[in-house]
């Protein structure tokens, strides 16, 4: 039951971010902010869809979870919260680029992209919850793919601003 119970959370989750992602598009659209490299967009959409998706059916299939993983989840959880509450009206699932400073704080002072690690351990986890390696292998070379694009598109949308 408590497998349900992530897929149902996860679900939330996902449907707050696209909802806040609107908003926050739709702002920084109005102030100015210009979209780019949009084509991929459609495939992360579909890999996240299909993720979740896979493992909400399989919550009321399988009997087998590693609860242990599920803590190390929650943990992760934080820093997601984290990143989007720092990154405030900028944080969007689309790569849109506005002419004002990066966001330095928590994780951005280390890391560029810490939004993406994160979702690269949550895809993780939730495999090993369920305790599916062959899912953790497919899922998690198709997010690494994925993400390796996203990043290099947001890195050249984006290249002007790191030099400031």
């Amino acid at each position: 039951m408590i497998d349900i119970f992530l897929m149902i959370y996860v679900i939330l989750c996902r449907i707050f971010e696209l909802v806040l992602s609107k908003k926050n598009t739709i702002r920084l659209l109005r102030e100015g902010a210009v979209e780019h490299y949009q084509f991929h967009y459609k495939f992360i959409v579909a890999f996240h869809f299909f993720f979740v998706v896979f493992f909400f059916v399989k919550s009321f299939l399988n009997n087998n979870v590693n609860i242990e993983y599920l803590y190390v989840f929650f943990i992760v959880q934080i820093f997601r919260f984290k990143v989007i509450y720092d990154l405030g009206k900028f944080w969007t699932t689309r790569i849109l680029v506005i002419n004002k400073p990066l966001i330095k704080t928590f994780a951005f002072k280390y890391f560029r992209h810490p939004n993406y690690v994160i979702v690269f351990f949550e895809v993780i986890l939730i495999c090993l919850f369920f305790d599916d390696l062959i899912s953790l292998a497919f899922f998690s070379v198709i997010n690494f793919l994925l993400i390796s694009i996203r990043i290099f598109y947001e890195e050249k949308a984006n290249k002007f601003r790191y030099k400031n």
